[in-house]
């Protein structure tokens, strides 16, 4: 079964060099393909979206999460519509060049990263656990690394035995 992960990162997105980078609170700037590399090729439940720093700004554009003065320049028209906040969540199969997710059913999704830049926001990723697979190993157990368990617990298969006879007879 597939390692579980999970990735939450909140700042300030900006570009820098021509990469993705998001400022948090206490300073340090990440890049998101730092960020996101870890589970590229996972299935992932993914969430980006803009987030106003200081609650929601009726008054300011994007609420609060855009850093264009006005919204003015602002890739996602906050000028224009200064309510509108970006919002992204999907499942799928990450992966990069550009930043995608794949869903099961052959469509794919582009990461609206051309909407980060200059906002406060969020991005999150958690692998997606596989529960056939889960309920197949708690269906089939693995006898041996339970026998190992008991014995390195003291218990011998002799004493586990009697103890076994004692409950069915309990039981019956």
């Amino acid at each position: 079964m597939s390692e579980f992960r999970a990735i939450l990162v909140a700042g300030l997105f900006h570009t820098q060099d021509g990469v993705l980078h998001i400022e948090q609170d206490g300073g340090e700037h990440v890049s998101l393909d730092t960020v996101l590399s870890p589970v590229v090729g996972e299935r992932v439940q993914l969430a980006l979206h803009h987030l106003p720093p200081h609650g929601i700004q009726p008054s300011e554009p994007g609420a609060g999460c855009c850093r264009f003065p006005g919204g003015k320049g602002c890739p996602v028209q906050h000028d224009q519509n200064p309510d509108r906040l970006l919002s992204f969540c999907k499942e799928g199969v990450l992966r990069r060049g550009p930043w995608r997710l794949e869903q099961s059913d052959g469509s794919v999704s582009v990461l609206p990263l051309a909407g980060m830049p200059g906002h406060y926001g969020r991005v999150g990723a958690a692998t997606v656990v596989d529960l056939a697979e889960m309920r197949e190993q708690m269906v089939q157990p693995d006898l041996e690394k339970m026998a190992d368990t008991i014995a390195a617990s003291g218990v011998s298969a002799e004493g586990l035995a009697a103890i076994l006879a004692k409950l069915r007879g309990g039981q019956g």
